[in-house]
């Protein structure tokens, strides 16, 4: 826990722990592969089917299928420039007119997709770091170091599709910073922080995209939107300058208990609002083997629940409709998940 609330300052997303423990998975599968394939440069080999692992998990590229069509584009496109750059190597006025047209067709086939332009650099330069190894001009002995690649890149593919998803775990830490970032807008009763909520609630709604194979995709993404209208109300809210600070103060602490919530992966037992969402929360075992249709019958709103005085303000009418569907979408990822 320690450990982890340490990489929390430097990795707030959970993005670099995922890439090092991707990139730890796919290195000693490589290192595996080399032992009973033993090409010649294994290093390079290995760096060239690899890389693209690197390539395909950058934050925009949110979506499984294009991450398997990136990959395979990028052994397609890889293989053409160690071909191509290998051949004319001897030849230093046609390598520079090879390279300049190929760095050309490139960026030209990729103008209307400018977030993969850093893609190019990366493949220019493993192109050129080739030429260390692969640079004998002879078209067979390139052909068969292209082989390899293939090779150990159709391996590199499997790994990255048998790897675990773990992607929730980006969009738990961005709703957490979402819902505290919310929630220091109305203890500083400042607009201030509103660009890094929503920066906050923009990282997870580029992540949620990476759930759609999970029982409970639509309800992140839901929740993911709440928190959106949330932040669009809480700044009109402020900025306005009608509501009394008690109130605020009220949003804020329900917020907390949400933010609570999601941090001990939990489901709430009761919550007290108008229209709130009245669960008893069973054990774990009583979760498991139920259908997604018994799990949503488990949720139902409650217009005649009780609440503190402070929720009859009329500015807080919205947060009174808005709070009770959050903690619902969140009850129900949990219990999708316990099931």
């Amino acid at each position: 826990m320690r450990l982890n609330n340490w990489l929390d300052c430097y990795d707030p997303y959970w993005y670099s722990r995922l890439m090092s423990l991707k990139i730890g998975y796919i290195t000693i599968i490589l290192f595996i592969a080399n032992m009973f394939l033993s090409p010649p440069l294994a290093p390079l080999v290995m760096l060239l089917s690899g890389a693209g692992v690197l390539i395909i998990e950058m934050p925009s590229i949110n979506d499984l299928d294009k991450k398997d069509n990136l990959y395979l584009a990028y052994i397609i496109i890889i293989c053409l420039t160690v071909g191509l750059f290998s051949s004319y190597v001897y030849l230093k006025a046609w390598f520079i007119v090879v390279a300049s047209g190929w760095c050309y067709i490139l960026y030209n086939a990729l103008k209307k997709k400018p977030e993969l332009f850093p893609i190019v650099g990366v493949i220019l330069m493993l192109g050129i770091m080739s030429l260390e190894g692969y640079n004998s001009g002879n078209f067979f002995d390139i052909l068969n170091r292209l082989f390899f690649i293939l090779e150990f890149a159709l391996i590199v593919f499997w790994a990255h599709k048998f790897f675990p998803n773990l992607y929730h775990k980006i969009w738990l830490a961005a709703t957490i910073r979402n819902l505290a970032s919310l929630q220091q807008m109305l203890t500083k009763i400042s607009v201030d922080g509103a660009t890094v909520v929503l920066k906050h609630n923009f990282k997870a709604r580029n992540v949620a995209a990476l759930l759609k194979r999970k029982v409970y995709y639509s309800e992140s993404v839901q929740l993911t939107n709440l928190l959106a209208e949330y932040y669009f109300y809480v700044a009109d809210l402020i900025l306005n300058k009608t509501t009394p600070s008690p109130e605020l103060n009220l949003i804020a602490n329900d917020l907390g208990l949400l933010e609570s919530a999601i941090r001990q992966k939990s489901i709430l037992n009761q919550i007290h609002h108008p229209r709130s969402l009245i669960y008893s929360s069973p054990t774990s075992s009583k979760l498991r083997h139920k259908s997604p249709t018994i799990i949503s019958n488990q949720f139902e709103y409650n217009d005649s629940a009780q609440f503190n005085g402070y929720h009859n303000h009329p500015d807080l009418a919205i947060h009174n409709e808005l709070f009770p569907r959050l903690y619902y979408h969140w009850n129900k990822i949990c219990a999708h998940v316990n099931s």
